[in-house]
């Protein structure tokens, strides 16, 4: 009878011993794949914010007719599974305006939500213009990469092309259209 009683505390230890790691590994993993979207959303967003003060930083230094600047600077961008994100990099000639919008699909819903998070950086001296390859007036990134822009006086050139720049959008296009077609 005394064994009996033994074998009965250590089955009844090894399925509590279960149920907290089920409950464990149900809580927790969930858990984790939230934090990894919620984790790169901060960083592409941190990776935009330096993006643009880089990148004014270099065009406040060209302060004189026929000086020149070339830079490399990595736009950050995203594409996984259901979550897009997008940097878009323009300039109203005063202010270099980075705006990023992050589309990802909401928890326990049939919805998609699209964010927008804009930044701002101050061009010293006004009439700045911004031009890509393709002729348009932004940068436009939902990949991730590096970009190689020439700075000249009141001037700032990309010399790498983004293929999978839609047509039809300018820099005050919503970044909710930007999403819905890239």
């Amino acid at each position: 009878m005394h064994a009996e009683e033994k074998g009965q505390i250590t089955v009844e230890a090894v399925l509590i011993l279960g149920f907290f790691l089920m409950i464990f590994i149900g809580v927790t993993v969930p858990m984790t794949f939230n934090a990894r979207y919620t984790s790169l959303d901060t960083t592409v967003l941190a990776d935009a914010k330096y993006a643009t003060e880089q990148i004014a930083s270099a065009a406040n230094t060209v302060v004189v007719d026929g000086s020149r600047r070339t830079i490399d600077v990595y736009i950050p961008g995203y594409r996984g599974g259901s979550v897009r994100m997008a940097t878009r990099i323009c300039t109203d000639g005063n202010y270099l305006n980075t705006t990023v919008g992050i589309m990802h699909p909401r928890s326990g819903y049939n919805t998609t939500v699209i964010e927008a998070y804009n930044f701002s950086a101050r061009l010293y001296g006004g009439g700045w213009s911004l031009t890509a390859p393709s002729g348009k007036n932004y940068i436009l990134e939902d990949q991730g990469r590096r970009y190689t822009l020439v700075i000249e006086y009141k001037s700032i050139n990309s010399t790498t092309s983004n293929s999978k720049e839609p047509a039809g959008l300018t820099c005050n296009t919503k970044i909710e259209t930007i999403m819905s077609t890239i």
